[in-house]
């Protein structure tokens, strides 16, 4: 493995469609993910870097999963140890509203 694979086994990297997803991707990962940001047209890039801890991956995606969904972004590519992957935004979460008790 040379030195730029071995750099980026750790790394999560992002397609984004927009500069404003791009940010948005920053304004939410970048406190608790280290990381970068690229134009390169048509998209833009967003790498995360792993932390070592076991469910760090899991974490990140369903972060990454939940902001989809808040901006209306149906799925993205995602790029890990030279693999494409899908990433669908979260489902959204239907709670039973509970309907109030007539008095009698």
């Amino acid at each position: 493995m040379d030195e730029l694979e071995n750099q980026l086994s750790d790394v999560v990297l992002f397609e984004l469609p927009t500069f404003a997803a791009a940010q948005a991707f920053r304004v939410r990962l970048r406190p608790r993910w280290a990381g970068w940001s690229h134009d390169d047209e048509p998209v833009w890039l967003f790498a995360a870097e792993l932390r070592d801890e076991a469910d760090d991956l899991a974490l990140l995606l369903r972060e990454a999963q939940a902001l989809l969904a808040e901006l209306d972004l149906s799925w993205i590519v995602f790029c890990l140890d030279e693999r494409t992957y899908v990433l669908d935004a979260a489902e959204p979460l239907y709670v039973r509203a509970e309907w109030p008790r007539q008095v009698a």
